[in-house]
């Protein structure tokens, strides 16, 4: 009050400067300031409490900034860790081929084919399928990443190794980059996969074919190439052991071919034989047999179904009334070649009876009974459907 300043001081009372003997106005009771330089001692020390205090929140200010200077640099430095360990394992391209290695080995056929996406049709795929690489024996074991190499075009060639047949195969797996996961890692896909060609020959009319068990169909071939009465097939497939014959049924017989795609072996040690056998000889026989017994009921000296006929030969020009005509089969004629192609063909071994009504010779007033054979072979197609055998022969066949 009274432009007093007043300062307080732990349980010492009040002081008042410019009245060093005033009372205390609340405690009742005077008080001695002193001189004027203890008067002025007081508001330095508090300045200098003052000064202390600033430097000491600075300090402290300093110190929480280094605080959180090293708590940010921590967290950037896990961040980065984390990031480097994710890239080398998660999100690393490495990943990508050691799974898409372990498909193959596995068998895994299909998941393979989704890791890496082969450019072929749909129906060209047939012998990426897990039925295909069922057995153990038949597929690739071990692989490995041997290295990654960066190429010029930003592209990755990973150099790879296995083991197939007991012999160690090394061979390259291409990656290009495919955008970026969660906007931070690199994303990889295979643009060059591990595929290889299967090819082996067969006879041009053999459509169905057996591989490692699992059923294929020419039309399935990646490529087809013609050679004579042969023709290639060449189909895709991951590398491996594949057994290859054809798909006969009970009427042919076929051999075998073992293909090791790490093997350069010649197409001509790949070639896939198929025969007929003696049951489809019998079924065409039988079936001919038939044909030639139904022939022997027809009631004229010929029929455009029939491999055997007669043309008699008139001294005088003039066609005579034949009536009662009769064929009976003395021979069959025997099968003596079956084609692949659905061709057969017969000795010169068949003969038929005949027998007719006509005029003698010289005395045109009389009618006889002629009686005479027929020698011919038979031509003809088969078809094969199911456990039936269907024959048809050629019109007119060789007779005399």
């Amino acid at each position: 009050d009274n432009g007093q300043v007043e300062y307080i001081l732990c349980n010492t009372g009040k002081f008042s400067i410019g009245h060093p003997t005033s009372s205390c106005p609340r405690c009742g009771s005077p008080t001695t300031i002193g001189d004027v330089g203890q008067q002025q001692s007081i508001p330095g020390r508090l300045s200098a409490l003052l000064t202390t205090t600033r430097a000491r929140l600075h300090q402290l200010f300093r110190n929480k900034m280094m605080i959180i200077m090293v708590v940010l640099a921590v967290v950037a430095a896990a961040g980065y860790g984390c990031y480097t360990v994710l890239s080398r394992t998660i999100f690393s391209p490495n990943t990508l081929v050691n799974e898409y290695l372990a498909a193959i080995a596995s068998g895994n056929y299909q998941r393979a084919t989704q890791l890496a996406e082969p450019r072929l049709q749909a129906n060209k795929r047939a012998m990426l399928t897990d039925k295909v690489g069922r057995a153990e024996s038949s597929r690739i074991s071990e692989p490995r990443v041997v290295s990654i190499r960066p190429r010029s075009d930003e592209t990755l060639a990973v150099d790879i190794s296995y083991e197939l047949n007991g012999e160690t195969c090394s061979d390259e797996i291409i990656l290009a980059p495919d955008g970026s996961r969660y906007m931070v890692f690199d994303n990889w896909k295979i643009i060059r996969p591990l595929l290889k060609q299967v090819s082996f020959s067969a006879p041009k009319g053999q459509d169905d074919y057996l591989v490692n068990d699992v059923k294929l169909n020419a039309e399935q071939a990646e490529t087809t190439g013609h050679v004579v009465d042969d023709r290639t097939l060449t189909f895709t497939a991951y590398p491996g052991t594949y057994v290859v014959k054809a798909d006969v049924g009970r009427y042919f017989n076929t051999s075998t071919v073992t293909i090791r795609t790490n093997e350069n072996t010649l197409l001509f040690d790949r070639e896939i034989d198929v025969e007929p056998n003696a049951d489809l000889e019998a079924a065409i026989s039988k079936e001919m047999r038939s044909a030639l017994n139904e022939c022997a009921t027809m009631k004229t000296l010929r029929s455009e179904a029939c491999p055997f006929g007669f043309t008699p030969i008139y001294w005088s020009g003039e066609d005579p009334a034949i009536s009662n005509i009769s064929w009976s089969m003395d021979f069959y004629p025997t099968i003596d070649n079956v084609g692949i192609d659905g061709t057969y063909s017969t000795r010169y071994d068949g003969r038929v009876k005949r027998t007719f009504e006509a005029p003698d010779d010289f005395n045109k007033e009389i009618r006889r009974m002629w009686t005479g054979y027929e020698t011919f072979s038979v031509e003809g197609k088969y078809a094969v459907d199911g456990d039936r055998v269907v024959v048809e022969m050629n019109t007119y066949g060789s007779y005399f």
